[in-house]
C-alpha cells in the first residue's frame, strides 16, 4: 500500500478548522488556479475562434487558391486575360478535391455620386460567381443578377455607401481608364441593388461587385477572356499541396497563389493571436504554479509538528514530500 497516499487522505478527512489563516490561503489558491485555468481556456477558444472566422471572411471574398497571370497577382487590377482552356484543368480539376471554380476581372475606376466621389476597383463577376458566400455579409439588398442579360446591377460596401451618401437605388457613375490611353474615359452608369459589410477595410474600402461583361467590353476582351479564377478547396484539403500541384500543371505565364500570400498582411496580424496566447499561457502557468506553491508552503508550515514526528520515527525526506504531494495533488 502507498504509505505517502495513506497518509495523505486520513489528513483530508481530519476536521480543520474552516476559519484558519491557512484553511483561507489554500482556498485563495485554488480559486485562482481555477480563474487561471479558465483564462487560459477563454484565451485559446477566442484565439481560434477569431482566426477560424477571419480566415473564412478571407476565403469568402477572394477563394482559397487565384489563378491569373503574372500581370495580374502583382496588381488588384486585371491588365492581361486568359482563358480557361489554357489551365490544363483535366490535370488538376478533381472532385475530391475542388468544392468550386469561378471567374473574375477586375477594373480601377473612378466612381462618383451626386455629391461625392471615391477611387476603387469594380470586380466583374459571372454567373458562375458563388454569391452563397456572401450571405452573411449581406447588409440590405439583393445581389447583382450576373446570370441573365448585361445590366447595370452593383452590389457596393456600407464603407463606400456612407462616403458617396448612396443607396439602394441610387445611381452612381464608374469612370474607367481608355486603354489606348487617348481620348475621353470609358463611362458607365450603374444602380445599387445591395450593400455589404465584412468589417475589413481592405475590402470594404475597394470592391464594388459588377457584371464581369462590363470589364470585357471595355477591356476589348472576348466573351472567354477573364482576369483570372478563384479557387475553393474541400475541406481537409492541403492547400499548399494543390498549390503545387495546379502550378506544375498550368502554363509558365500563368502563376497559382495561395490566399495567405494574396493577402500577407492579414494574415501576419492573424499570427499575432498566436503570439498573444502564448504570453497568456505562459503568464497564467506561471501564476498557477506560484499559487500552488504557495498552497504547499501552507499546508507543510501546518504540518510541522506532524513533519517532526515522522522524521523521528524514522522516515525519509522522499516519503514526506510524497504525502504532501498526493494531499496537493487531492486539494
Amino acid at each position: 500500500m502507498n504509505f505517502g497516499l495513506f497518509l495523505a487522505h486520513r489528513m483530508r478527512n481530519q476536521n480543520i478548522d474552516k476559519s484558519s489563516a491557512s484553511s483561507r490561503i489554500i482556498k485563495i489558491a485554488i480559486s485562482a488556479i481555477a480563474i487561471g485555468l479558465i483564462m487560459m481556456l477563454i484565451a485559446v477558444a477566442t484565439s481560434l475562434g477569431l482566426q477560424q472566422e477571419i480566415k473564412k471572411k478571407i476565403v469568402a471574398f477572394s477563394g482559397e487558391l487565384f489563378i491569373a497571370p503574372f500581370e495580374n497577382n502583382n496588381s488588384k487590377v486585371s491588365t492581361k486575360p486568359i482563358q480557361f482552356s489554357e489551365l490544363n484543368q483535366e490535370s488538376w480539376n478533381t472532385s475530391t478535391d475542388i468544392e468550386h471554380y469561378q471567374s473574375v476581372a477586375n477594373k480601377a475606376a473612378l466612381v462618383k455620386s451626386k455629391t461625392d466621389f471615391e477611387g476603387l476597383v469594380v470586380k466583374g463577376v459571372g454567373a458562375d460567381y458563388w454569391w452563397e458566400n456572401l450571405n452573411s455579409y449581406l447588409v440590405s439588398g439583393v445581389y447583382p443578377d450576373t446570370g441573365s442579360k448585361l445590366n447595370n446591377e452593383v452590389l457596393l460596401s456600407q464603407t463606400l455607401a456612407n462616403r458617396l451618401r448612396v443607396g439602394i437605388g441610387d445611381r452612381i457613375t464608374a469612370y474607367f481608364q481608355n486603354e489606348s490611353n487617348t481620348g475621353t474615359p470609358n463611362t458607365r452608369y450603374f444602380k445599387v441593388v445591395g450593400i455589404y459589410e465584412t468589417g475589413f477595410p481592405d475590402f470594404d474600402t475597394t470592391y464594388v461587385f459588377a457584371d464581369i461583361r462590363h470589364i470585357q467590353r471595355i477591356n476589348k476582351w472576348n466573351s472567354d477572356e477573364v482576369g483570372g479564377f478563384e479557387v475553393f478547396l474541400k475541406q481537409n484539403v492541403d492547400l499548399d499541396q494543390k498549390n503545387t500541384q495546379i502550378y506544375n500543371q498550368i502554363p509558365p505565364y500563368i502563376d497559382a497563389v495561395t490566399v495567405d500570400k494574396m493577402f500577407p498582411s492579414l494574415f501576419e496580424w492573424i499570427s499575432l493571436f498566436d503570439f498573444n496566447v502564448l504570453i497568456i499561457l505562459t503568464l497564467m502557468i506561471l501564476v498557477g504554479t506560484l499559487n500552488m506553491a504557495t498552497a504547499l508552503l501552507v499546508l507543510i508550515l501546518e504540518r510541522s509538528k506532524m513533519i517532526g514526528l515522522l522524521k523521528a520515527m524514522g522516515a525519509k525526506n522522499s516519503m514526506i514530500q510524497s504525502v504532501f504531494l498526493w494531499n496537493a495533488l487531492c486539494t
